[in-house]
């Protein structure tokens, strides 16, 4: 029973990061918006893993080995899911760059060093040898 509320929470934060988005694309309370895809393969990643290291732990740790590796297999997997979700990375948020009418560096190439010269116009490169 614990496993199937645990995965009912899994698939309702997997939705509910799909809401975070309001249709004109806009975040409420300026939240960071994910790819809900990208959110559930790294709560599922985080699930498994947290999962092996919490059994890992308890069995370790705790004095009935088989009751540690129950409780940190349950324990770990909620934690790691959550992780996972909580670490999926922002969609980039692209911004118009204004192009300048001129030059930005005016002048650049007119400090070039005394041998450093710019080729001639009309330079091209040399024909391919008939072969």
């Amino acid at each position: 029973m614990r496993l199937v509320r645990i995965g009912a929470g899994l698939i309702g934060v997997a939705a509910s990061l799909s809401a975070c988005v309001a249709p004109d694309g806009s975040a409420p309370l300026e939240l960071a918006r994910v790819d809900p895809q990208d959110a559930a393969d790294r709560a599922l990643i985080g699930g498994v893993l947290g999962a092996a290291l919490g059994t890992g732990l308890g069995a370790s740790f705790a004095i009935n080995p088989a009751i540690g590796s129950v409780v940190g297999v349950e324990a770990g997997a909620a934690i790691g899911a959550a992780i996972g979700v909580m670490t999926a990375q922002p969609l980039p948020a692209y911004k118009q760059i204004a192009v300048p009418q001129e030059a930005v560096i005016p002048g650049f190439y007119d400090t070039w060093p005394p041998g450093s010269h710019s080729p001639p116009i009309a330079a091209q490169p040399p024909p391919p040898k008939p072969g």
